[in-house]
């Protein structure tokens, strides 16, 4: 049976549905000088209240900050002080595969960072502090404060710089690699700290790396 023509047009002017199309990716703003700024104060803040509660409970923090906090219970010197030095060789490299802005942004951090920790003493009372809340509390803290200095084009040691530069080049996390280091720290800190101190030390350091492996990801967040 011929079907009319009037119902063939109707039939080819029916309209079909719309082929799904592909997210509209929006490219991200980029981070004004105040948004830097503040992202800088907070990340410092956070670092420092962090080791202030490693340091205060005879532990060890992870990466250059636990080297410098391991070197300043067995010397006595200041963390800040040894936290300057142990940074030094790291800085030819930041200059070389982030430029000078970064070096200077990160200097700076360590530089605060290394004083607030000294200091925070005089401003908080950690005379009931319990050492596994310090490493729990601690590991958090410093967690989020590096995440931020990362988000805002900063770091606060040669391992993180060594560790965004790895992650930058080959998408192999940040968190991981620093973990790597930090787990050869703990494994020399058994020389000269209890047992029992190097044990709560690496579950502040497991704590800090996994905030900063689950959390600083490239594919949900860029840095401006």
């Amino acid at each position: 049976m011929a079907v009319p023509t009037s119902h063939r047009i109707a039939m080819s002017s029916t309209p079909t549905a719309p082929a799904a199309s592909a997210p509209l990716r929006v490219a991200p703003a980029r981070h004004s000088w105040l948004d830097n700024l503040q992202g800088f104060t907070f990340g410092v803040v956070m670092l420092a209240f962090g080791t202030s509660m490693f340091k205060a409970a005879g532990l060890i923090s992870g990466q250059l900050a636990g080297l410098s906090l391991l070197g300043a219970h067995v010397s006595g010197q200041s963390f800040g002080l040894l936290f300057l030095i142990v940074n030094l060789p790291f800085y030819a490299f930041a200059v070389r595969v982030r430029g000078w802005a970064f070096a200077a942004r990160s200097l700076a951090a360590i530089v605060a960072v290394g004083l607030l920790a000294d200091h925070a003493g005089q401003w908080i009372d950690y005379a009931r502090l319990s050492p596994v809340l310090a490493a729990v509390v601690g590991g958090f803290c410093a967690g989020i404060g590096l995440i931020a200095l990362f988000r805002h084009g900063t770091s606060c040691g040669g391992m993180g710089i060594l560790a965004m530069y790895v992650q930058d080049r080959t998408g192999f996390r940040a968190g991981w690699l620093q973990l790597g280091f930090d787990l050869t720290l703990m494994a020399c800190a058994c020389a000269v700290l209890p047992l029992r101190a190097v044990a709560v030390s690496a579950l502040g350091v497991v704590v800090m790396n996994l905030s900063i492996a689950f959390n600083h990801r490239r594919d949900w967040y860029t840095a401006g």
